[in-house]
């Protein structure tokens, strides 16, 4: 059975995740990435990323795309630890209005 080795070194791959979302300023809130499959049963990391309020909506998909383009050139998801990266985006009060924890 494979293992990925984003399962197998979580410890090292959430550490590789911190050091490349720690420079990621503001308008960035917080990067949370968190283990699982994906729909088809495939090995997987899932960002909660949380973007400030004030950032302007024109602005939301080009910011998304250079986060997402960021941890996925610095990390290497796939082709490092054998995880698909998926990134799910939250403004600060989208987030407050759920109710549930940024993941952890």
């Amino acid at each position: 059975m494979y293992i990925a080795r984003a399962f197998a070194q979580q410890a090292q791959f959430f550490a590789a995740i911190a050091q490349a979302s720690s420079g990621l300023a503001r308008p960035i809130v917080s990067v949370t990435p968190s283990l699982g499959t994906d729909w088809n049963g495939e090995p997987a990391v899932f960002f909660q990323v949380v973007i400030a309020d004030e950032t302007p909506r024109a602005q939301l998909l080009d910011l998304g795309k250079r986060i997402s383009q960021a941890i996925v050139q610095q990390v290497q998801p796939l082709e490092a630890w054998g995880v698909l990266p998926y990134f799910d985006f939250r403004t600060e009060s989208e987030q407050a209005r759920i109710k549930e924890p940024s993941w952890a």
